[in-house]
């Protein structure tokens, strides 16, 4: 471990200690789920906005703003819990420069093994959900709105559609996902794309702006698997 990191894991416990009481109450927080970095802004933080649903709870499980790719410069990282909810339901890994907000009632779900790199974006107003063992590339960024109201011929369009990301599914760098979007299982999403649509084919690469069907029959894995 380097000595840099190391004085960030020290500095950031006081925070992290405040945080699980504050999200979790006295008793459950103490056992400190969620190790978070002093470098996090939180605000609008409040009991229950912040569940874990997992059988095996442990120190540490999920962790907020540390590592990421070293190349990457991280952004200010934020956390706003204006008026809606974040689920894990197993351990995760969100890097630095993370920036998540959840307003208008939204519903963040993290499944089992969720991992992030640097500066992950997403604002949520309605529901974005990962299966189990989603990984994300740096820059990569969620909305589930269109962010100002839109109408057509004076008719307020839809506003907000949930975005569905399925289990053991890759997202490249540098990729937006839109409102409405639906990413299935084994789904690998090449850099630079844009997913706006519901993709249908699982085990397959998309790729493009907006993003296309390249390829199926796709296996992918983690370098740690």
């Amino acid at each position: 471990m380097r000595i840099s990191q190391l004085v960030n894991y020290c500095m950031s416990l006081p925070k992290t200690v405040y945080f699980n009481i504050r999200c979790f109450g006295f008793c459950e927080g103490i056992k400190l789920p969620v190790f978070i970095s002093y470098k996090v802004k939180f605000m609008k933080l409040k009991r229950n906005s912040i569940e874990i649903e997992s059988e095996h709870k442990s120190r540490f499980m999920i962790r907020i703003g540390f590592n990421g790719t070293d190349e990457i410069v991280s952004k200010k990282a934020l956390i706003n819990l204006e008026n809606g909810k974040i689920v894990f339901k197993g351990e995760s890994s969100i890097a630095a420069g993370c920036a998540i907000n959840v307003s208008s009632g939204g519903f963040i779900e993290f499944g089992k093994d969720f991992s992030a790199n640097k500066n992950f974006f997403i604002s949520c107003n309605n529901h974005v959900s990962f299966g189990d063992d989603a990984m994300l590339g740096w820059n990569v960024t969620f909305f589930d709105a269109n962010g100002h109201p839109v109408y057509k011929d004076g008719k307020l369009k839809d506003n907000t559609k949930p975005i569905c990301i399925g289990n053991h599914v890759w997202i490249g760098s540098e990729t937006h996902v839109l409102k409405g979007a639906n990413i299935p299982d084994g789904s690998i999403i090449s850099y630079g794309s844009l997913v706006s649509s519901q993709l249908k084919e699982s085990n397959s690469i998309y790729g493009g702006v907006p993003a296309q069907f390249l390829q199926n029959g796709i296996e992918w894995k983690r370098h740690n698997n």
